[in-house]
């Protein structure tokens, strides 16, 4: 019985064996297609998914945190911290007093770092524009890429969805409907170009920004040594001064000591001084009695003899004595006094450099060790 005949007796539409190979060979060869096609979907998505991931996203954040957040901060320390350092080590330099008010080394190199700082500020700021200005760039292309990659990721999953599709799970009302699906109009070679443009233009755009990022790096590295070198300078300037002060202190010190000294030499010569011509009024005194009462004498006997010579000889030598004794104790009541006022100018030059010392030693210290160029 052929197969025409057993389809009549029992009402079958029977298909051949022939045809039941094909068919079995057709779906094979389909589902085989459609799983190549899934799995290279799979492997392009991933392939472009890592390379967007790792060439443009990672070194789009890689600028933004790195260059950007690394240009402001470093902009954010040199006007706020550094800056603020200088102004406030000027404003207690301002506090020094009398003749340490001065406009010495300390005061040049802290203004020379304050205008380093300022021009290098607007360095920064340029830097910043560049930077951002390839940041936007690299935005712009990032979206593109994501786009891509979403509707890539849609088609992969579409893919996936078809793989698992098979004759017994399909509605066939969908035969039905004759515009379910529009043919595809672009070609497999359209396809690989258009994600590769975005990749390529991309990757100009970060070989592009390469200069700007060496650039970068080599300004930024000419500021730090600029600004160690300049930091260098302060703090030596501050050095030497503060040398200075000690070196100045140890030798009023020692002039005070040898003052006070003086001082107390001098008065014991002013006391030795009074004693002295105490005694020596003493036998004026006496001398001058001795002649009173010689005048005392009658008749002939009141005359000038050896006696009454002598004793004028005493008085005058008595009296030059005194005299001399007194001028020299006044000199050396001059002397004394001029001795104190030079001690009490003395302590004054000291309260004076004592406090530039405090300053410059340890208040504007303190405040350099805020400063650390290196740090960013």
């Amino acid at each position: 019985m052929n197969c025409n005949n057993y389809c009549n007796v029992y009402g079958y539409d029977y298909h051949t064996p022939t045809e039941w190979q094909y068919n079995s060979e057709q779906e094979i060869t389909a589902a085989e297609e459609q799983r190549e096609l899934a799995q290279r979907l799979t492997l392009e998505a991933d392939r472009l998914f890592g390379q967007v991931k790792d060439s443009v996203i990672n070194n789009k954040l890689d600028v933004d945190h790195w260059s950007k957040v690394r240009i402001e901060n470093s902009n954010k320390f040199l006007v706020g911290d550094a800056l603020d350092v200088i102004a406030e080590c000027l404003r207690l330099r301002n506090c020094r007093q009398s003749i340490d008010l001065v406009f010495d080394d300390v005061e040049k190199e802290l203004l020379r770092e304050r205008e380093l700082i300022l021009g290098i500020n607007d360095q920064l700021e340029d830097l910043l524009d560049k930077v951002v200005l390839q940041i936007r760039k690299l935005r712009a292309f990032v979206y593109n890429l994501a786009v891509d990659l979403r509707c890539k990721k849609n088609a992969l999953k579409i893919e996936e969805h078809n793989k698992n599709l098979n004759e017994n799970i399909v509605e066939i009302s969908i035969l039905n409907n004759k515009n379910i699906f529009k043919p595809a109009t672009i070609s497999i070679t359209e396809w690989d170009r258009f994600t590769l443009d975005i990749i390529s233009a991309a990757n100009k755009v970060l070989v592009d920004g390469r200069p700007i990022r060496a650039f970068f790096d080599k300004c930024l590295n000419k500021i730090i040594n600029d600004l160690v070198f300049q930091s260098d300078a302060v703090n030596l300037a501050f050095k030497l001064r503060v040398e200075e002060y000690i070196e100045v202190i140890e030798k009023l010190n020692k002039q005070r000591d040898e003052a006070v000294k003086n001082v107390g030499e001098v008065q014991k010569t002013i006391e030795k001084l009074k004693n002295t011509i105490s005694e020596r009024e003493a036998y004026l005194a006496l001398a001058h009695t001795r002649l009173s009462n010689r005048t005392r004498r009658e008749g002939v006997e009141l005359c000038r003899d050896e006696l009454e010579l002598r004793l004028y000889d005493e008085v005058t030598q008595l009296e030059h004595d005194v005299q001399s004794l007194q001028n020299m104790m006044a000199e050396s009541m001059v002397c004394r006094r001029r001795l104190k006022q030079s001690i009490a100018r003395i302590d004054m030059q000291l309260q004076v450099k004592q406090n530039s010392l405090h300053i410059d030693g340890e208040l504007c210290a303190e405040q350099r060790k805020r400063i650390n160029y290196r740090s960013f």
